[in-house]
Order: C-alpha cells, then structure tokens, then sequence
C-alpha cells in the first residue's frame, strides 16, 4: 500500500500553482477575472474557464487573463487548451516566472516531465527568491529521477521559507521515497508542527509509519486524520487496509465502506472490500468490488488473483481464467522489467570499463526483455555509438525518443550520431530539440556549432560556442574549437 501511495505521490498533485496575477479594477475583463478566480477558489472550475474566456473576447492579450485560463483549464483536465494559452500568455510577457511556472506543471501533467524541468527552471532563474517555484523545481527533479539535485532544491525552499509547512512536507514525500524513514519523520514532523490541522499530513506520515513498520503509530496518525476529516476517503481506506491486515473484518468493512461513499472510484477501496468480503465468505459481493478493483486499478495482480479464486468458488472458471491470465501477463511483464534494468546496470558497467562489444548485448537483451523502456534503447544506442555503428545507434536514439520525446540526453547523442554520418542539417536541428529541454547544456551547444559550421553558417557556430564558453568557461575543447573557426577551418576541423 504504501509504495503504491508515494507513487501517486510523484505527480502534478504535489505541485502548487502560482498565485493569480492582480489587475488593476475598474474594468469589464478586471471584474470578469475576480468573478472567474472567485469560481476556482471554489471548486466551480468549468464555470471559471467560460468567465475567462468572456473576459478575454473584450482583452484577448491580456497576459493575466491568459494565465488564469490556462491554470483553469489545467484543472478542468483541458491540458493542450492550458499549454495553447498559457504559451500566448508568455509570448507577451517572456520574463515572467510566474507564467514559466505555470507551463511547467501543465507540461508535467501531461507528462512531459523534462520540459516541465526545463520550464520550471527558467522560472527559478527568473525568480530565485520564489520558494513555490524553488518548491516545485524540487519536485519536478525528483519526478525526472534527478534525486540528489531535487533535495538540494528542497532545502533551499526551505531555507527561504522555513515556515511554510508545504516545503517540509516536500522534503519527506522525497526521502519517504528514497527509504530514508529517520530523516523523512523529522521532516514530517516539522511540517505537522507549522500545520497541525492538515488531515493530509497525518495521512502521509501514517504511510510512512506503515512502511517502517510500526503500525501502532500508522494507526494513530489515520486517526487523527479522521478526526481532522471524518469524511477522508484516504484515511478511511488507509485504516480499513490496516485493520483489514490485522484480521478486523467488522471494523475493516466499515471504514471501507466509508471511504467508497466518499470516493466511489477508488480501487485500493473496492481491492480491500473485495478482500474483506472474500475472507467473511460473502463471495458474489467479493467478486462485484474485486471487478471494480481491476477496472480501477488494471495492474494489480493482486486484485485480479484474488478475483480468479473468487470467479473460481463461485464456478464461474472461465472468467477466473482470464483473469490468471492478464495477471500471469503482468506479472512477467514486471519480471520482464527488473531483468532489463538489471542488464542496463550491468551493461552500463561494462561501457564504462571500455567493453563495448559486451555492453552491446547486455543492452540488446534489455531492448528485446522490455521493447517499450527508453532507458534501454537509450543505452544501447550509446554502446553502438561508440563502436561506430551509427545507422543501428540512430535507431536505438530514435526509439527512444519515440517512447519518450522529452529526453534532452537522446536528442544530443542522436545530433552526435547524425554528425558523425556527415547530415549536418539533421544534426541541427535534433540538437535544437535537446537544447530547448536543457538550454545550460554546454556540450548540445557545441555539438551544434559543429553542426553549423557543416551548414556554412560560422556566425551561428561562433554564437554556439561562445555560449558553450560562457556555459563552460574551463573546457579547452571550445576555445579550440573558436580557433579553428576563426581560422577558416584551415588546417583544422571542429571537434564534438
């Protein structure tokens, strides 16, 4: 249950949205934005969205405007309409951070996790002394697996802002994640202290209990929790799986059943209900929650065994069939998975040790066990790369994008490959792509002026260099590379 929750953790949910732009009153479209704000601050978001866009027929550049559609329609679940107006918004007012912000958790929710980074930065550079937007750089680095910088980020929130119960909470969501349970139960702690009321907190800190093991102190913050908010869906249904766990039927029912009126659609719900009826001898039921379970939550083997054995003592063999089958499927999938990571790790052991041929299979075996991971068409486009078999390291690199668009390190050794093929203009303009997601990336940049220099173009090449320069100021390959510009080429060629 709880790695479940932490993983749900990790999403746009964490991240908080910048504050609404004022504008000055007096106004039709200033009045119409109060209205339409007044309406997101009270959950009436599709009621928002129709009052911005009024708004917005009588000001249609307005920047305030347009940001506060684009958070609307981020919450109504429009994200492509979100991204479209808040984009127009920061075409008008580029130095916004406000607005970056906001773009990145609409790139976030769409899953576009390294562009939201990219986005998010930009804000932070624009505002540094911004704890909510230092807060969500910090999250949104976790989310792109980038651990060690997100914690760094935290705590520079929490130094701005070390009374703002959000930034500790932050914190312990990271290093609940990271199994560091000492350090995330100070970190919960602090965040409880600034904000004892918040029903959330307790829950949160109840999971991490759980996963330390102590299960008395789980119990006690799902109840504090519920005395905060009798009507929690997550406390009832976290309480209902711990009393469920120790053999409380009765009482496990109830909570579950609580926590269903709240939220009808949540599958950890109907999964612990179905469990719950199951072992009380109540089968049909069982097998209608179980059903709902697995609509809900499709990957749980653990929803679908238990159906399958429920189907099963009710005769019903041919749908518990199925249902062995999709969770056997998953499970090999899974297995599938952890066999592939395990050859990525290996295989990149083994480049590093300068034994391409080697890592080549490892990276081979990994694509073929899990056709769909981008980390290891990734890697083993790397390990033809360096032995030179660019037309199969092209293909790996664009499999990867292809699983994953956003990944800013496959679009530069892709450039890198395509360079090395002598296709200067394809290598341009993958290497624009990279340098979108990762503008501070001082080798895509000098990749690109090589990339330049092969189009004719030594203006662009030099500015790309000088940028890299800027970026780098101790790596002596770019002041070679200026050189060799500045001579003509002559006698000379740009190195990547």
């Amino acid at each position: 249950m709880y790695v479940a929750h932490i993983a749900v953790l990790v999403c746009s949910a964490w991240l908080l949205s910048v504050p609404a732009f004022t504008q000055a009153p007096g106004t039709a479209s200033a009045a119409l934005k109060d209205k339409g704000v007044q309406l997101m601050e009270q959950g009436s978001i599709q009621e928002a969205v129709t009052t911005f866009r009024q708004a917005l027929k009588a000001a249609p550049r307005d920047t305030e405007l347009l940001n506060d559609l684009g958070v609307a329609l981020r919450k109504d679940g429009d994200l492509t309409g979100s991204l479209e107006a808040l984009e127009k918004a920061v075409k008008l007012r580029q130095d916004d951070a406000r607005i970056h912000s906001n773009i990145a958790l609409t790139l976030s929710a769409m899953g576009r996790v390294n562009q939201a980074v990219a986005a998010i930065e930009t804000a932070s550079r624009l505002s540094p002394a911004d704890t909510v937007v230092r807060r969500n750089l910090g999250i949104l680095l976790l989310e792109a697996g980038r651990a060690e910088r997100a914690e760094i980020e935290l705590r520079k929130a929490i130094d701005l802002a070390p009374s703002d119960a959000e930034n500790h909470r932050a914190l312990g969501r990271l290093l609940a994640r990271q199994k560091r349970g000492a350090d995330a139960l100070v970190a919960y702690s602090s965040a409880l202290r600034l904000a004892p009321h918040s029903a959330d907190l307790h829950l949160e800190l109840g999971h991490l209990y759980l996963a330390t093991g102590d299960s008395g102190h789980a119990a006690q913050e799902y109840r504090a929790c519920l005395e905060l908010h009798p009507r929690h869906s997550g406390c009832h249904q976290a309480q209902g799986s711990l009393l469920l766990a120790v053999g409380d039927l009765a009482a496990a029912e109830i909570e579950l059943r609580r926590a269903l009126e709240s939220r009808p659609d949540s599958g950890e719900a109907h999964r612990d209900l179905g469990a719950v009826l199951r072992k009380k001898g109540n089968l049909p039921e069982a097998a209608a929650e179980l059903q709902k379970a697995v609509r809900l939550l499709p990957d749980d083997t653990a929803a679908r065994y238990m159906l399958a054995q429920t189907l099963e003592k009710n005769g019903r063999t041919p749908e518990a069939n199925v249902q062995l089958q999709a969770a056997d499927q998953e499970n090999q999938r899974r297995r599938n998975l952890a066999l592939a990571n395990s050859d990525v790790i290996l295989g990149t052991e083994l480049l590093q040790k300068g034994e391409a041929t080697a890592a080549e299979a490892k990276f081979r075996e990994a694509v073929s066990l899990s056709p769909h991971d981008a980390l290891a068409h990734y890697h083993y486009g790397l390990a033809l790369l360096v032995q030179n078999k660019l037309d199969d390291a092209i293909a790996q690199f664009r499999s990867a994008i292809e699983l994953r668009p956003d990944d800013p390190d496959a679009l530069y050794y892709l450039g890198c490959a395509l360079l090395k093929k002598h296709e200067p203009a394809q290598a341009a303009n993958t290497l624009q792509q990279a340098l979108r997601l990762n503008p501070g990336d001082a080798h895509a940049r000098n990749a690109l002026a090589v990339a330049m220099a092969g189009m004719k173009d030594p203006a662009a090449a030099r500015t790309q260099l000088q940028n890299a320069r800027t970026l780098e100021p101790g790596n002596a390959l770019y002041q070679r590379n200026l050189s060799c510009l500045d001579r003509g080429l002559r006698d000379c060629e740009l190195e990547f």
